[in-house]
């Protein structure tokens, strides 16, 4: 991750339709904010990304979560737009702690804009009208107050480490009387556990550094982006969710091998550069509930 880079995801973008004739198709995008653009990219394996499109923050007049009622069409079901210029952007996240994150940034960075509007849209543009308002003139003010500072004020999250970076092999099982036994002491019962998906250092006196697969009790759930844990020397602080997952015994986030949204080309192009044969990644299906296992192997038919 570029030290620049504020935020980075795949997330799906349905088409601006620039043009009256232009269809409305939904295609991932491999999204970077900074702070001074908002950049989607598409991926191809094994080549150079190409630049899809990119929104001056200056020139962003309203960001917000969108609250419908219809059928969403695509796989991401959490959709929030980005209204820029004469344009809006509706983006789809994976899920609604995705989406906060997202609009909280763009928010936080855009707070200040002097071409801010003063009412949005919170519903969709389609079928040539505003299903909030049922106006017709896709340029009409907006019906409901646009707060620049609502979500804004919380503090910002430090940039999610880059998931490339995750090897996709489990770890090495321990050989048989090796001697190496678990330092940690026995969890209290009734505690809620967090393990530490990498490592943070903490960047002020109410932060708490995190160490990668090192076990936290879970003090408060303050906020959805930070919460408050205690480590084993009993020292107490917030840690940005993103970093963590809670030890459950179903939650599969808390193996190196499962990567959540990965896309199957991206799959493979961990595999590859890993290079180990029988090294293998689980993302998830698009069908619910189901799971996706993909293996690399050198063996040819």
């Amino acid at each position: 991750m570029n030290p620049s880079t504020i935020l980075e995801e795949f997330l799906i973008k349905r088409s601006q339709q620039k043009r009256r004739t232009s269809p409305a198709n939904y295609k991932e995008r491999h999204f970077v904010l900074t702070k001074s653009r908002l950049t989607y990219f598409e991926f191809r394996q094994g080549k150079k990304s190409i630049v899809k499109g990119s929104i001056d923050l200056a020139k962003i007049k309203c960001v917000e979560i969108v609250i419908s009622d219809i059928s969403i069409p695509c796989s991401y079901k959490y959709p929030f737009q980005v209204v820029h210029d004469n344009y809006i952007l509706y983006v789809f996240a994976p899920n609604k702690d995705s989406r906060l994150r997202w609009v909280c940034a763009l928010k936080e960075e855009t707070k200040n804009n002097n071409t801010l509007i003063p009412k949005f849209h919170p519903n969709f543009w389609t079928e040539g009208r505003w299903r909030c308002c049922s106006q017709l003139d896709k340029l009409a003010a907006g019906c409901l107050l646009y707060d620049p500072n609502r979500d804004s004020t919380k503090k910002p999250l430090p940039p999610t480490p880059e998931p490339n970076k995750r090897k996709p092999l489990p770890p090495e099982p321990e050989e048989v009387g090796s001697g190496r036994e678990s330092e940690r002491e026995p969890e209290p019962e009734g505690e809620a556990l967090v393990i530490a998906l990498y490592d943070f250092h903490g960047q002020d006196p109410q932060t708490l550094s995190l160490e990668k697969d090192e076990e936290y009790v879970i003090v408060e759930k303050t906020d959805v982006n930070w919460w408050q844990v205690r480590d084993r020397l009993g020292c107490v602080g917030f840690i940005p969710t993103s970093y963590v997952v809670e030890k459950k015994p179903d939650n599969l986030q808390q193996f190196e091998w499962y990567n959540k949204n990965i896309i199957r080309s991206k799959a493979e192009q961990l595999l590859q550069e890993e290079g180990k044969e029988g090294a293998f990644m689980v993302r998830d299906s698009r069908q619910a509930g189901m799971y996706t296992v993909s293996v690399y192997t050198k063996a040819t038919r």
